[in-house]
This record gives structure tokens, C-alpha cells and sequence, in this order.
């Protein structure tokens, strides 16, 4: 009777050990391990609910460093990203579930800055367009799926002006 009174008293033990896991917090961008509050370092992963891999990414002193993926529920590449002391720099990438390139842009200090493109599902060019310090620049052309322009924009500092005003 004892064996069995200490054997349920270890199962129940665990199983509320089990359930009293600590998660990751996130406050202002930046990831601690859990309580009391220590700054998480190295690869972090989440899932979907199915059990693929939904983001990977590592931390460094809390922020994020490095390359950072997330992926569609198929296992695909959805989004490729890079940052640099919890900011996003350089190339991002994103990706339709069939594996094709959907957008390209490029970022500096967690701004996009600079050419932006995106893509029909087919491949064809779907916009073109220019950022500067996250806001829309210039011409900004949009295509149909045979490769037309269909229409075009003009922007300076992300307010929409008339075409005339824009410098090709």
C-alpha cells in the first residue's frame, strides 16, 4: 500500500511539474529565458500546432542575431530575414508556399530602405518601388500577370502625389 501511495504521489508530482513549464517572455523586443529575468542566448525555435517547424532564429544578449526564418505550414520557407542587434538588416525575403520568391526588399537599422519588389505567384513582377527610411519614394510601378504596367504611383515620404511631381 505504501509502494502504490508513493508511486501516485511521484506521478501526480510530475505531472505538475509537467504543466508548470516557464515560456520565453518577450518585453520590448528583447527575449528572456524566464523568471527572474535573464537574457536569452542561442537558438530559439517555435512550432505549428501540427508539429512542423513554424520559426527558427537565435538570440544573442536577448535580441535577435542573425538569420531568422519562419516557414509555411508545408515545411516551405516563408520568410528569410537577418538582423543585427535585435534589428533587421540587409536582404529580406518572402517566399509563396509553393516555394517561389513573393517579395525582396532590403532594410537598414530595422527600416526598409531602398528597392522593394514583389511577385505574381507565377513569377511575373507584381510592384516595384523604392523606400527610404521606411517611408514610399518615387515611381512605384504595378504589373499585371502578363508583365503590363497597370498602374503607377508617386510618392514622397509615404504621401501620395500627382506623377508629374516624380522623378523617374
Amino acid at each position: 500500500m505504501k509502494k502504490l501511495i508513493l508511486i501516485s504521489a511521484l506521478f501526480i508530482n510530475s505531472s505538475i511539474l509537467a504543466d508548470n513549464k516557464h515560456e520565453p517572455i518577450e518585453e520590448d523586443g528583447i527575449l528572456y529565458k524566464e523568471f527572474p529575468h535573464q537574457l536569452f542566448d542561442g537558438p530559439f525555435i517555435l512550432f505549428h500546432d501540427d508539429g512542423t517547424i513554424k520559426e527558427k532564429l537565435i538570440y544573442k544578449d536577448g535580441l535577435k542575431e542573425g538569420p531568422r526564418e519562419t516557414f509555411h505550414k508545408n515545411g516551405k520557407l516563408f520568410e528569410k530575414e537577418t538582423y543585427k542587434n535585435g534589428k533587421l538588416e540587409n536582404i529580406f525575403q518572402g517566399y509563396y508556399a509553393n516555394g517561389k520568391l513573393w517579395w525582396e526588399g532590403y532594410a537598414v537599422n530595422n527600416l526598409r530602405h531602398g528597392e522593394i519588389k514583389a511577385f505574381h505567384e507565377a513569377g511575373m513582377l507584381k510592384y516595384k518601388g523604392h523606400y527610404k527610411n521606411n517611408l514610399k519614394q518615387g515611381l512605384w510601378k504595378y504589373f499585371d500577370e502578363n508583365g503590363e504596367i497597370n498602374k503607377q504611383e508617386c510618392y514622397q515620404n509615404n504621401e501620395l502625389t500627382e506623377l508629374s511631381e516624380c522623378r523617374i
